[in-house]
């Protein structure tokens, strides 16, 4: 094996090194698609839960006169 051969064994060529960072990349986005979603669904519940608590307050406010 010439030292050519041997230097090409451990240097990954471009379409590797691209490949391995397109993959890492679409996983990166794909996690933060999901902790989106996630957050998302949690304002909707926080959102949910202030009207609630703000139609309480309403509710419980004694009736000025």
């Amino acid at each position: 094996m010439s030292q050519k051969d041997s230097a090409m064994l451990f240097k990954p060529d471009t379409e590797q090194v691209l490949v391995r960072g397109l993959n890492a990349m679409t996983k990166a986005c794909d996690a933060l698609t999901k902790q989106n979603e996630t957050l998302n669904h949690d304002i909707e519940k926080m959102k949910n839960k202030i009207s609630r608590l703000q139609e309480r307050i309403l509710i419980d406010q004694p009736e000025k006169e």
